[in-house]
């Protein structure tokens, strides 16, 4: 039997510097959702320095999912919210860090990388953009307050619901 020799109890050292060299971070993501967290994880075991910065918390469009039953490894399903915030947990124990808030650009300087806040600065030689999808909204009357009761953008996670009735797509 062959062991791991990376004891997931314990945190990886901290850096007092970037390894790369040329910016704050070896790796900045650019959304918090299942890609970016996931990205984040992978990295994050890999002892780089690494930054997600996410609009809202960390989760995307899952956070606000009651119930995810396609997840691989939760066969019984799971809450969308403990999901992400799973995610999110693994990847700060590696040594990820989070910003909450908006990206308005990212420049390209001689092989860095900026992502400006409205705030701040970050800057990173490496960069993942995983900053998902929206919803394709009708915007007609009623949408918006029979969203999740009745007005569905997911035809395979919400089909069966509806399973024998009449319905409009």
């Amino acid at each position: 039997m062959v062991e791991s020799k990376l004891n997931s109890e314990k945190k990886p050292e901290k850096k007092e510097e970037s390894i790369s060299g040329g910016g704050d971070y070896d790796l900045i993501i650019v959304g918090g959702g299942p890609a970016g967290l996931t990205a984040g994880i992978y990295a994050a075991r890999g002892r780089l320095k690494i930054l997600l910065v996410g609009q809202l918390v960390p989760g995307g469009q899952v956070a606000s999912t009651e119930w995810v039953e396609n997840y691989p490894g939760f066969p019984e399903g799971i809450g969308g919210l403990e999901l992400v915030k799973k995610m999110e947990k693994q990847a700060q124990k590696f040594g990820m860090q989070v910003v909450v808030d908006e990206v308005k650009s990212v420049d390209f300087q001689d092989g860095i990388k900026v992502v400006k806040t409205p705030d701040k600065e970050f800057r990173s030689t490496a960069l993942i953009i995983a900053t998902g999808t929206d919803y394709k909204k009708l915007n007609v009357p009623g949408e918006e307050k029979f969203k999740g009761r009745g007005v569905s953008y997911c035809a395979i996670c919400d089909g069966p619901i509806f399973s024998g009735q009449r319905v409009a797509v």
